[in-house]
């Protein structure tokens, strides 16, 4: 596994996911809680226009690594004019959907997403940049989609982290001056143009888009869309449940609690967000070893198990700084009324244990995505979307914001992800689990000392002396990265001699 790209991954990631633990926080302070609930309304609604992505970017990303794969300039000029084209055709005519549809029929989508007593015209201009937003961001997965192909890891995350740092900050300046959210959605837009134009750039610089003279292959065509139909269902599964259960809790309870579980939620699903930028690199990688499977099946499933100890000792350590941490996030910057609020604190503290476990899933994930067994993807993750959503909503009604946290757990399920990977790879669906029992072991040890004793400090030094404990495992596991950090180190202390 390629710990550089893996590193600039998680760097980018990290880099992202503090900007949004600083900027979220602030935005629910800046605008109070009940704003905020209707301000993740409405980027939610936004969301869900990309359910028509297919996993554009994953799909471009595999493709092209398969070009990269080939060894003759032959073979690579015809996939190359078969492949592209038809990536670019799906994603412009999956874009202009969006754009049109948001364009034309805003009210109609505010209304059947919002409380009639939400609607208004503001709403309903925000609406319709919010959506024109999203559907520059279904183009901009295609072209970072080419960019990673090429393994320019670190190019896509700097371009990433500025665009998340400029638009960040705009949204926090913005709710400061208390401007209307028309303001806001219009500025992430603009924004997102800008970016746009970049990805384009860049991507052109990797692959000559603009001179490559398009060839319909029907085989080629027909493989293209079916990997990228059950690649979507998947995606489409995500989406559906990241962005639904808030419009669920809008509906049964009330906009304090929609607005501290939007908090809460935001924050934590960052535990699944930099797993999975920090994972992404496997992609190329696994998708070339399993096109030369009979040959490289010993690389195949070393970067495998590679991956899932990576990602489970990312997750658990993300996790364990967050629960330093998450009763400054709730007092201090959201300034949430622990005395009004008091079950944010276990609520909040549920959420982060939740999101760890269904977080174990994402090897998996991007594995099945690799082999071509993207249809177990598809299946698993609508039911477990559906489990979730299912439970918030009948959880929700009687235990309100524990409910709706807990209710969140029906995403582990899709934890069958690597049980399938490893029967498929290494012929027992239970390997992956050789591979983590230690780290699973210290972190389900750990949370049960927090929730047992429930002081804050006591929480802050067993979680500290856990994530010590689980980043020496993790050295363990990869000599690699070990190398590299002495190679530094004395390379340090030669410079200061």
């Amino acid at each position: 596994m390629s710990i550089k790209n893996n590193l600039y991954n998680i760097f980018g990631g990290a880099g992202r996911a503090i900007l949004f633990l600083f900027t979220i926080p602030l935005m629910v302070n800046y605008m109070g809680v009940e704003k905020f609930g209707v301000w993740a309304l409405i980027t939610s609604i936004g969301n869900i226009a990309l359910m028509l992505d297919v996993g554009i970017a994953s799909t471009t990303m595999h493709f092209v690594s398969e070009i990269n794969a080939l060894e003759t300039k032959e073979d690579v000029d015809y996939k190359t004019k078969t492949i592209i084209p038809v990536l670019l055709l799906i994603n412009i005519v999956l874009s202009a959907i969006v754009a049109i549809s948001f364009l034309f029929f805003t009210t109609e989508i505010a209304h059947v997403f919002l409380n009639n007593s939400l609607v208004s015209d503001d709403i309903i201009i925000a609406l319709r940049w919010i959506g024109l937003y999203s559907s520059i961001m279904l183009i901009q997965h295609l072209f970072s989609g080419i960019i990673q192909a090429y393994n320019q890891f670190l190019l896509v995350n700097i371009i990433k982290f500025i665009n998340i740092f400029v638009i960040n900050v705009g949204l926090l300046v913005f709710s400061f001056l208390e401007e209307d959210f028309v303001t806001l959605t219009f500025y992430m837009f603009l924004i997102s143009i800008l970016t746009l134009i970049t990805y384009i750039y860049l991507a052109s610089k990797k692959l000559n888009i603009f001179k490559i003279k398009p060839h319909f292959d029907y085989q080629t065509t027909k493989t293209i869309i079916s990997y990228s139909g059950t690649t979507w269902v998947g995606y489409f599964g995500s989406v559906i449940f990241t962005q639904f259960d808030k419009i669920i809790i809008g509906k049964i309870t009330t906009p304090e609690i929609l607005g501290i579980y939007a908090a809460i939620i935001s924050i934590t699903s960052y535990i699944s967000s930099i797993a999975t930028v920090g994972l992404q690199p496997i992609i190329p990688k696994l998708t070339e070893y399993w096109t030369k499977v009979k040959t490289h099946r010993d690389e195949f499933v070393k970067e495998y198990k590679h991956a899932i100890q990576f990602n489970t000792f990312l997750i658990f350590f993300a996790s364990l700084l967050m629960l330093i941490v998450y009763r400054v996030l709730l007092k201090d910057i959201m300034d949430i009324n622990l005395e009004i609020y008091p079950d944010s604190i276990l609520a909040f503290q549920l959420a982060i244990v939740i999101y760890a476990f269904n977080s174990l899933s994402i090897p998996g994930f991007y594995t099945l995505m690799a082999i071509k067994k993207t249809k177990h993807i598809g299946l698993w993750q609508l039911l477990g979307s559906f489990l979730a959503l299912y439970c918030i909503y009948l959880l929700g009604q009687s235990f309100g914001l524990y409910g709706v946290i807990i209710g969140n757990i029906g995403l582990v399920i899709t934890s069958m992800f690597n049980f399938i990977t490893a029967k498929v790879i290494v012929k027992n669906p239970f390997e992956w689990l050789k591979y983590i029992y230690k780290p699973i072991l210290i972190f389900n040890f750990t949370i049960s000392l927090i929730l047992l004793v429930n002081n804050v400090y006591l929480d802050a030094i067993f979680a500290f002396i856990a994530s010590v404990i689980l980043v020496i495992w993790y050295l363990k596991q990869q000599p690699e990265l070990l190398n590299i950090i002495t190679n530094v180190i004395n390379k340090k202390k030669n410079e200061v001699l």
